[in-house]
């Protein structure tokens, strides 16, 4: 059973120009536990005109925010930090109740945010502008940067603490107000830390929140013109959706979409550490995640003894309620994606991939009563449809390789380009396979999870492009201003008249 310490759940309502308030249409939705499939609490129904409210508070509040001294603006970030960070618990335990991953990962989860808003924090001493030298002598040159606006963010439910602190905090930190939309199936982590940030001392205006389907309220934001830039993270066809508007306006965006990530395991791998990592890497968070290795390229000459210590490891994992201690793997989000991960079995077996693990949802117990599905494993080609669509579920396929060289060639055959990665013990194969894989985050002796917050992280190919992040987060936030300050106060050459 959970725990009987489980925080009180929030009932979530929005935020606008600093007032906490129920949607302007009176409305609410369910929000469930996909562990029971039972109403956890409720979340304000945002409408159209809230979403407009929000984007006008934040263009009101835009000017005094930026011109506020970063390091000022830092100062309430670092304090919305402790505040995250003695909230660990109670934040992790609603990451859990509404999203289902297992507790531990929650708190890993919740610590990534601290990390993130602490290091952002940071960025306000620090925001680097960039003089050059000049062509000509008593001439200053240099860049600096300057906020955008309003920043439009729209975040998905996988990981409903981490990554709207991904966007949030390098858009607030440059001097930008936001409006932050999270999926409507995690709505309640999302509103508990924006509560922090309001008692951190965040002024009126400057982050607003609206809940609410992304069909409307998300599309609301992104037509309004006066959203100067739009993050979204979330998959590959509502993301080309949103760039189209984006384009239309000529508007700065971010956009973190879906992958298909390969985890290569070279002939000369270390078993004892690639089998731990590609178990992590696929099941983690129930293979919710746009980084999870759904693809295990194997050389052949370790295919077997690979494949039969993958699979006898990931047979003991435990799936269960996320609160429950021990488990290993929670629910998927939701029935619908319990039936994607059916359906994508049917397809692999439909195709001749060969089904190791698994393939069937699980029903019996108290698991009958949620969202969940047993880890599956196959071998088959990569040409699978198993092996080129993200299936967003507890599922993998092995596909063999003849070379190294091969193996790289696998992980480029698909159309997504986020992470990749390649188990190796000799430094000059593990290179030259960096080198060639299309993936713009790629991980050596390491699986294509757990980025670091210092770092940037994005997508090439159709995983989306700009970057999250580390110094890289700022650059989609910003424009850069160049300012040339001649003091010579002399005619140059080149002025009229040229005799």
């Amino acid at each position: 059973m959970p725990s009987s310490s489980a925080p009180p759940v929030p009932t979530g309502q929005l935020l606008i120009d600093g007032e906490f308030r129920p949607g302007s249409g009176g409305a609410t939705f369910d929000v469930q536990n996909p562990a029971r499939r039972t109403v956890l609490s409720h979340a304000a129904l945002g409408t159209v005109d809230d979403a407009r409210a929000a984007v006008d508070a934040a263009r009101g509040a835009f000017p005094k925010w930026s011109g506020l001294p970063a390091p000022e603006r830092g100062e309430i970030l670092a304090r919305a930090a402790r505040l995250v960070l003695d909230h660990v618990e109670e934040l992790a335990q609603i990451v859990t109740l509404e999203e289902g991953k297992a507790l531990p990962e929650a708190r890993g989860e919740v610590r990534q945010a601290y990390a993130t808003i602490a290091f952002y924090a940071g960025e306000g001493r620090r925001l680097v502008s960039q003089v050059v030298p000049s062509d000509s002598p008593d001439k200053l040159t240099f860049s600096m940067r300057k906020p955008l606006g309003v920043a439009a963010i729209i975040t998905p439910w996988n990981f409903p603490s981490m990554i709207p602190m991904w966007n949030l905090c390098p858009a607030l930190i440059s001097g930008n107000a936001v409006v932050l939309k999270p999926a409507s199936y995690t709505p309640l982590t999302a509103f508990r830390l924006v509560q922090l940030f309001h008692e951190a001392g965040i002024p009126r205006g400057v982050l607003n929140f609206v809940t609410g389907p992304g069909g409307k309220i998300g599309d609301a934001l992104a037509q309004n013109p006066d959203v100067n830039v739009l993050a979204f993270t979330g998959e590959t066809l509502t993301g080309r959706h949103l760039a189209e508007i984006n384009g239309r306006l000529f508007r700065r965006q971010v956009l973190e979409l879906g992958g298909k990530n390969p985890l290569i395991v070279a002939a000369d791998a270390p078993l004892d550490a690639a089998v731990p990592s590609a178990l992590w890497s696929a099941f983690s968070n129930a293979g919710q995640k746009c980084t999870a290795a759904s693809r295990i390229i194997v050389e052949r000459p370790i295919l077997e003894r690979f494949t039969a210590a993958f699979v006898a490891a990931a047979g003991k994992l435990r799936v269960g309620d996320g609160l429950v201690p021990g488990t290993e793997v929670g629910p998927l989000v939701d029935a619908a994606g319990v039936e994607k991960v059916e359906r994508y079995v049917r397809y692999g077996l439909d195709e001749g991939a060969e089904l190791l693990l698994g393939g069937h949802r699980l029903t019996e117990g108290d698991l009958a009563q949620g969202n969940f599905h047993e880890v599956t494993i196959f071998r088959g080609s990569n040409g699978l449809r198993i092996c080129q669509d993200e299936i967003f579920g507890p599922v993998t396929t092995i596909v063999p390789a003849d070379s190294l060289d091969e193996a790289v060639d696998l992980a480029n055959d698909v159309r997504y380009g986020l992470a990749a990665a390649v188990y190796t013990k000799d430094v000059r194969s593990a290179l030259r396979a960096v080198q060639r894989m299309e993936a713009a985050v790629t991980f050596v002796n390491h699986g294509p999870v757990g980025v670091e917050v210092q770092a940037p992280f994005g997508g090439t190919k159709q995983s989306g492009f700009g970057r999250e992040l580390g110094e890289a987060g700022i650059e989609d936030y910003t424009e850069k201003k160049t300012v040339y300050i001649d003091y010579s106060y002399a005619k140059q050459p080149w002025y009229y008249p040229w005799a």
